[in-house]
C-alpha cells in the first residue's frame, strides 16, 4: 500500500514520521518536506523518496511575508497535487506544521483518506485545522479531540531495548540542550553544577557553537552520538521538554529535571513537562524567572530522591510500539 507522509520543520515532526515509514516498503512511501538544509540532511540518509518544497509557516512571520503567503500556498498546493497524482498513494499521513496544510488541501481535492499524528500535548495550528477532516487522529498524549486514538510518539528503538532498572549502578548525570546546544544551559548551569552535591560524572552537551573546557566534575561534548547507550549509565537528565524528548524519557523511565523552551508555540513544552511529571511542577523550571540559588537547592534535593521509584512512575511503554501500531492502523482502515 502506497502512502504519502507530510513531515517538515523540525526533527520532532520528521523522526517520528520516519519511524512510521520504516513499517512500509521504501517504494511505498513518498515524503513531502521543506527545502531547509537540515531537513535535506535528515532525509538524505533515509533512502525514502522526498519532495522538497519551498515552504514556511504563517505564525511569527512579518506582515510583508504574510502578504505573499496565499500565493506561495497556492503554488505549493498545485505542486503537491501533481506529485500525488503521479505517485498514486492510497492514503496520506500528516505530521503537523505548515506542510500539513498543503497535505490537507491537496488530499481533500483528490478525495484521499487522511490520517494525522500530533506529537505534542497541545495541538499545533495545522493539525487543529486538519483534525476535522481526517479518518483518525493519532496522538502521543490524550488531548480530547474527535476520532482520537492515543498511540504514543514513535521513537528510535534503542530507547526501548533497556530501561532505568536494567543497570542499577549509575555513574553519570546528563545535561542535554538539544543537538544545537542551549545557550541558557551553557551560560548558567556549569557554575551551579560545580557547586552541587552530585558525585557522578556530569556529561554536558554544548552544541557545535560553544567551546568549553572540561574540569574534574564536568565533561563537555559538542554532540553525543548514542544517547540511548549513555542512558544506561545515567542517574538523571537535565533537558528541554519537546515531544520527542518526553517520549524518550518515558519509554526508558528516565528521571529528569525539565526546562521547557520558553518561546514554544502555545507553551506546549510546559504542558509536555506537566504530563511527564503528572502535574508536579517541583522540578520544572522557567528560564525567564531563573534563580540560581533556588535551582541549586532543588537540584541537590532531586539528586537525593529515590530515583528508581520516580522512574517507575515516569515509565510509559506505548511509545515503543507507536510506529508499528500507527502503520497498522493506517493499513487496516
Amino acid at each position: 500500500m502506497k502512502i504519502a507522509i507530510f513531515a517538515a520543520g523540525t526533527g520532532g515532526h520528521i523522526y517520528p514520521a520516519l519511524s512510521v515509514a520504516e513499517n512500509f516498503r521504501k517504494d511505498e512511501v513518498l515524503f513531502f518536506a521543506s527545502n531547509r538544509e537540515l531537513e535535506k540532511q535528515i532525509y538524505a540518509v533515509s533512502n525514502f523518496k522526498v519532495i522538497h518544497l519551498k515552504v514556511s509557516g504563517f505564525r511569527g512571520k512579518s506582515i510583508f511575508q504574510k502578504m505573499f503567503f496565499p500565493i506561495n500556498l497556492l503554488i505549493n498546493v498545485f505542486k503537491v497535487i501533481f506529485e500525488l497524482i503521479k505517485f498514486k498513494p492510497a492514503k496520506s499521513l500528516l505530521m503537523g506544521g505548515y506542510i500539513s496544510v498543503l497535505g490537507l488541501i491537496a488530499n481533500k481535492v483528490l478525495f484521499k483518506p487522511i490520517f494525522l499524528h500530533e506529537q505534542n500535548s497541545i495541538m499545533g495550528s495545522a493539525n487543529k485545522m486538519a483534525s476535522s477532516f481526517t479518518k483518525k487522529n493519532f496522538t502521543s498524549f490524550p488531548i480530547g479531540i474527535k476520532n482520537e486514538k492515543v498511540m504514543g510518539n514513535p521513537i528510535r528503538g534503542n530507547f526501548c531495548k533497556h530501561n532505568y532498572s536494567s543497570q542499577l549502578t549509575k555513574t553519570k548525570v546528563l545535561v542535554l540542550g538539544g543537538s544545537q546546544g542551549c545557550k541558557f544551559f551553557n551560560e548558567n548551569l556549569p557554575i551551579i553544577l560545580q557547586k552541587s552535591e552530585i558525585k557522578e560524572e556530569i556529561i554536558f552537551q554544548t552544541g557545535n557553537q560553544f567551546s568549553m573546557e572540561n574540569n574534574n566534575k564536568i565533561k563537555y561534548k559538542k554532540f553525543i552520538d548514542d544517547i540511548p547507550k549513555l542512558f544506561n549509565d545515567t542517574k538523571f537528565v537535565i533537558c528541554r521538554s519537546g515531544a520527542g524528548t518526553i517520549a524518550e524519557l518515558q519509554a526508558y523511565g528516565m528521571p529528569a529535571i525539565l526546562f521547557p523552551l520558553p518561546n514554544s508555540i502555545d507553551d506546549h513544552q510546559k504542558n509536555n513537562a506537566l504530563i511527564y511529571t503528572q502535574g508536579n511542577d517541583n522540578y520544572i523550571f522557567d528560564e525567564y524567572n531563573f534563580d540560581s540559588e533556588y535551582f541549586l537547592q532543588k537540584l541537590n534535593e532531586f539528586n537525593s530522591l529515590d530515583l528508581i521509584e520516580l522512574s517507575k512512575k515516569a515509565k510509559k511503554d506505548l511509545h515503543c510500539e507507536a510506529a508499528l501500531n500507527i502503520a497498522n492502523e493506517i493499513k487496516q482502515n
